[in-house]
């Protein structure tokens, strides 16, 4: 079901990801290219909350921890540099994390679809 979020791809001309919240789960929204990706925000190594602060290119690091994972897939590409096998304190968040459409509005708004 696509979701209306209050973010204009304007904030996109400054600046490649922000983190939204739908249905109660952060998600990141970056754009790579021409395209727009969403993830969960959320670290499948031990539940960090903010891979928002470093995003190149294609690629958001954790920054608890440095695991890196690719928007378009989810996948963990990198592995965290402290405590690699710890797994996460949500059950439910495991690697590839999930991954959401993401789309521009006629008016310039994002909508993503969970």
């Amino acid at each position: 079901m696509w979701r209306r979020v209050s973010i204009l791809v304007k904030v996109f001309e400054k600046r490649n990801s922000v983190i939204t919240w739908v249905d109660n789960k952060p998600i990141l929204v970056v754009k790579y290219g021409d395209n727009y990706y969403g993830m969960l925000a959320i670290c499948a190594h031990m539940g960090g909350c903010a891979l928002l602060t470093d995003v190149n290119g294609y690629v958001a690091t954790c920054p608890a921890h440095q695991a890196k994972y690719d928007v378009r897939t989810g996948e963990m590409i990198e592995k965290p540099q402290v405590r690699p096998d710890v797994k996460c304190e949500y059950a439910d968040v495991k690697a590839p994390l999930p991954t959401y459409k993401v789309r521009v509005t006629q008016d310039g708004f994002l909508e993503i679809d969970v």
